[in-house]
């Protein structure tokens, strides 16, 4: 009780001295009144996330309501405009077809398969297991449920091929979850939740290959480092080596998860043929006419119609406030071109920022090099690429790159407290894998991050991105 009352008044105090800031202070050189008020309530917006004293989509609403109630110009025409935008129903109808897929059991069955299908030796048993992520990974958008699949997979793996707890190989393959279900996963609109966060900050509609566009030379890069290291690391675990491997073992466990499941039902032949025509239409979406937002909405209402989503999901599966934080968030990044605050900023910090938008390569490295710092500090993404979009509205920097920069530089897992995704699936693996076991893998992917990314400037360069 002590605790929420102290929360309670540090909320009651920013607000306060921002209403004060807003309203009670001569509008400074370049801002209207009207812009000054939005100045206030975004300070208090961007104060409100690091402190994270309610949650996103409640500081967010709150913020769109302080923006009409003190009459910020254009504020009822913009801030709650964008709940029905493409970018919020791409993502209602990318989770409900995420979660209508996983009640199939289609992705399950399809990642048993690979497994099975692949010789059994040590590292054809780990390149089969990463195949089997990067089929999965595009279509779960939780990183949580991807690792709900995998973690067990191959936890039994690495237990038949006789890998002992915290080694080496037995390591990797918990490595090829994290890096396969997070990063890589956030290379495709689909893949990961985070990238729906990271959408507010975008505006303009992008669809799910204009993602995937955007991040094609990050995404090729990044899966060839980090499998050389992956391949690396499980070959240096000689203390780990087994010469006598019971390929029958291996084979058997995965029969009787596949026994289990029974042969495929209709409904996941079902979710198949509705997953195949998903993803031949967010390909062929820009030449045909058709909206990403209308694939991903048509696919999950027809799996809907197959059973595969019931009332109860819609309630419970959609993740609401991720939806709700997209659009007010899309709306305050409105107003903050529309009252001029964006280019006061831009103006402000342009001096601070010209010896690195000078460079592209420069820039981008700078910028995750902060990331990294900020997130040992414990700032959120969402509050860098809030202030990055702030910052970086008038530069001519496409939006896509600052925004994508940050979301796979921040997902870093160095240390216990950097990622709760990290650590939900570590516990999957019953003590077998802890925090000091992904030290090196960790700082592999911070490496093979940056690079992946200054080898992405160049490619941004002839797209005009950057």
């Amino acid at each position: 009780m002590k605790g929420k009352t102290i929360k309670l008044v540090i909320f009651a105090l920013v607000s306060l001295a921002c209403v004060a800031l807003g309203w009670f202070i001569a509008p400074l050189e370049g801002l209207d009144p009207g812009g000054m008020r939005f100045l206030a309530i975004f300070i208090w917006w961007v104060v409100m996330l690091v402190l994270e004293l309610t949650p996103l989509h409640i500081t967010s609403l709150i913020a769109c309501v302080l923006c009409i109630a003190t009459g910020v110009p254009d504020a009822g025409a913009i801030v709650f405009s964008q709940l029905g935008s493409p970018t919020v129903l791409l993502m209602l109808g990318a989770f409900g077809l995420a979660a209508a897929l996983a009640a199939s059991g289609l992705l399950k069955r399809i990642a048993l398969r690979v497994v099975r299908l692949a010789p059994k030796t040590g590292l054809a048993q780990l390149l089969s297991f990463e195949a089997a992520a990067a089929l999965i990974t595009p279509w779960i958008p939780a990183a949580v449920g991807k690792q709900a699949i995998l973690v067990p997979l191959g936890e039994q793996i690495a237990g038949q091929l006789g890998f002992k707890p915290h080694g080496r190989a037995r390591t990797s393959f918990f490595l090829i979850v994290l890096f396969f279900t997070i990063p890589v996963g956030a290379c495709f609109l689909t893949g990961y939740a985070s990238v729906a966060t990271a959408l507010a900050f975008i505006p303009y509609e992008i669809s799910w290959v204009g993602w995937l566009r955007g991040s094609a030379v990050y995404l090729v890069t990044l899966i060839v480092l980090l499998t050389a290291f992956i391949v690396f690391y499980f070959r240096s675990s000689k203390e780990d080596a087994v010469d006598d491997i019971d390929a029958d073992a291996i084979t058997r466990a995965v029969d009787e998860q596949l026994a289990q499941m029974g042969r495929m039902s209709k409904k996941e032949w079902f979710s198949l043929a509705v997953m195949v025509g998903a993803v031949a239409l967010f390909l062929m979406g820009d030449q045909i006419g058709v909206p990403a937002y209308i694939v991903a909405l048509g696919a999950w209402l027809l799996l809907a119609v197959g059973n595969l989503f019931t009332t109860q999901d819609f309630m419970v599966k959609l993740n609401w406030p991720i939806l709700i934080f997209i659009g007010t968030t899309l709306g305050l990044i409105g107003l903050l071109q529309a009252t001029g605050v964006a280019a006061w900023i831009a103006s402000l910090t342009a001096p601070m920022l010209a010896p690195f938008m000078s460079n592209p390569f420069l820039f981008v490295a700078a910028l995750v090099i902060l990331v990294y710092l900020l997130r040992f500090a414990m700032v959120g993404p969402t509050v860098i690429t809030a202030l990055a979009a702030a910052m970086f509205a008038s530069s001519g920097v496409d939006p896509f790159v600052y925004v994508f920069v940050i979301l796979v530089s921040g997902i870093v897992f160095l240390l216990y407290y950097q990622n709760p995704t990290v650590v939900a699936a570590m516990g999957l693996t019953g003590g077998n894998v802890v925090q000091k076991d992904i030290t090196t893998g960790a700082v592999a992917f911070m490496v093979a991050n940056l690079a992946a990314l200054l080898i992405s400037v160049p490619y941004w360069m002839v797209l005009g991105m950057i």
